[in-house]
């Protein structure tokens, strides 16, 4: 309590600024959460305490129908694992589609402290994580994640990656089911449309391609299922040990073991997990596969098996349920 000498003078300014600054404290320690606050306060600061609230350790990073969904749901029933919070007029609490985004990466560092509201409720020692599926073909999603990072002064070599698969010709199928019940696909492309438009478009670039370099596959329907060119791609941003590569099929097979292996891999105390399904489609009658499609995906198959030959460490696989991309 501050008593004000009673004289005839009128408080001087330094003291009016006190007794302002007092009421203001007051009304936030009353009236605001206090993880909210705290997120106030530092950014009033100008800096972020990433001790408090670090940023996200974790990435599935997809690829789409593969099973990302259910992972990410497993994972978020684990006690060290934290809940994420969708925020106002975003798609889901699992892809943030923050990284991907075409902004430049000193508008992801600025726009960080509000990224960093999706696991503010969260305890400091929970481990954080997000699932955007886009972000294994888009591939300039690493390096937006190391500048951001970078810049806040954290360590890449503690970050890993979840990249989940499955018979590519199958995730081209279930994509387009996907799209279709949610009225999402293009009336004007019948699915064969987008096939053949996706395999001409590849082979355009494999003939004016040099040796080595990879299809930028910018989350296309057909691209999207050539996963050694963006397994490679991200090879080259982060070290293969940081990666653990999973089939969908695996996933399935034998969900406890799994997970058990995954909760090692990512430093979190073993307990038993079933699957927790999420996002899991129900079709009726799902259409043929396109002509000419399994045939064009058969050499991409086996070079994800060369990769998988090259780095054993990074693909999950046990001597009874091992790798594979078949159905």
């Amino acid at each position: 309590r501050i008593s004000l000498p009673m004289q005839n003078m009128s408080p001087s300014p330094a003291m009016m600024l006190t007794l302002l600054l007092l009421v203001a404290g007051s009304c936030l320690a009353v009236n605001v959460h206090p993880s909210k606050r705290m997120l106030q306060i530092v950014n009033a600061k100008g800096a972020l305490d990433l001790r408090q609230n670090p940023p996200p350790r974790l990435f599935i990073l997809g690829e789409q129908k593969c099973g990302t969904s259910s992972m990410f749901s497993t994972l978020s029933q684990h006690p060290e694992v934290c809940k994420n919070v969708k925020l106002e007029g975003e798609f889901s609490p699992k892809e943030l589609r923050f990284f991907d985004n075409r902004t430049s990466s000193q508008e992801k560092i600025d726009a960080f402290p509000r990224y960093l509201q999706h696991f503010a409720q969260c305890s400091p020692t929970q481990l954080r994580m997000e699932g955007t599926p886009e972000y294994l073909s888009r591939n300039w999603t690493a390096q937006s994640i190391k500048d951001v990072y970078r810049h806040y002064g954290q360590d890449l070599s503690e970050l890993r990656f979840i990249v989940m698969l499955r018979d590519p010709t199958q995730r081209v199928i279930s994509t387009y089911e996907h799209f279709l019940t949610r009225d999402r696909w293009p009336q004007e492309f019948t699915l064969e449309d987008k096939v053949q438009h996706g395999i001409d478009e590849y082979k355009e670039w494999e003939e004016s391609s040099s040796p080595g370099e990879l299809y930028d596959i910018h989350a296309e329907l057909v691209g999207r299922g050539l996963y050694e060119h963006s397994i490679k791609f991200w090879f080259k941003q982060f070290h293969p040990s940081q990666f653990k590569i999973l089939s969908l099929k695996q996933f399935l097979q034998d969900t406890p073991r799994v997970m058990a292996d995954l909760h090692d891999f990512l430093g979190l105390t073993p307990v038993h997990q079933e699957m927790h399904k999420a996002n899991i489609g129900k079709y009726s009658k799902p259409p043929l596969a396109p002509k000419g499609l399994r045939e064009f995906y058969e050499p991409h198959i086996k070079a994800v098996l060369k990769l998988k030959d090259e780095y054993p460490g990074s693909f999950y696989e046990t001597p009874d349920n091992l790798f594979s991309l078949d159905m």
